[in-house]
């Protein structure tokens, strides 16, 4: 057996113990989050994500999204499945299985020796110890605002260097309330992507501008 599948076993059986651990027994809270995504206004998919907050601190978070648009030319469809896990605010664990329109990317990310360390499909590389990954599913620690902050691609595994920017805040439509939300923007890593997160820094909207298409994914509702 080759070093690099030495390492994916070793990861395998890292996140095999993290999945453990997240069991709804030894959950102090969980919180579901379901958004709707539009596409140039017109509603194309949804998302689900689920919050599972340790006594200790610790968090595992789940995660899928599906979107099918159908044009008059050409359809485009993406699917993608994740899971995460954090300890003391830093990334410990991540796998992902994603299909772009028919491309498969899966993203495997655990400790070894103390190191964060990736890999996707075939490739492996050590990760930033403070990675953010682009699921956003949670605001980075106050030290990345308006700072650059290392992401971590969730469907592809790119590493990627961004710039996070507080822009101010904003009352949101959940459901029936309004919620106030920060707003940030992150750019530097493709196209921009405005980010707002509620009182809890969790994400309630995410939007963005892809090859023309304006894409929204907004929280409808919580439990």
């Amino acid at each position: 057996m080759t070093g690099c599948r030495w390492i994916a076993v070793g990861m395998l059986v890292c996140l095999a113990c993290l999945a453990c651990l997240a069991g709804p027994a030894w959950a102090a809270h969980t919180e579901q989050r379901h958004f709707a995504i539009l596409v140039d206004g017109r509603e194309a998919g949804q998302a689900q994500m689920t919050i599972v907050q340790q006594d200790d601190g610790s968090v595992y978070v789940s995660a899928s999204a599906k979107v099918q648009v159908q044009g008059l030319v050409v359809n485009y469809s993406f699917t993608i499945d994740a899971q995460e896990w954090w300890k003391a605010g830093k990334l410990i664990g991540l796998k992902a299985v994603a299909n772009d329109n028919g491309k498969k990317n899966e993203v495997m990310v655990g400790l070894r020796d103390n190191q964060l360390r990736s890999r996707a499909n075939g490739a492996e590389r050590p990760c930033h110890p403070d990675v953010w990954p682009t699921s956003y599913w949670k605001l980075p620690e106050a030290r990345f605002h308006n700072k650059q902050v290392p992401l971590l691609s969730v469907d592809s595994g790119a590493d990627l260097a961004g710039q996070l920017q507080y822009l101010g805040t904003k009352q949101l439509p959940v459901g029936s309330q309004l919620i106030a939300c920060y707003h940030f923007r992150v750019t530097g890593a493709g196209a921009p992507v405005d980010l707002w997160f509620d009182q809890h820094h969790r994400l309630v909207r995410r939007e963005f501008v892809e090859s023309g298409h304006r894409t929204i994914m907004q929280m409808v509702s919580k439990k």
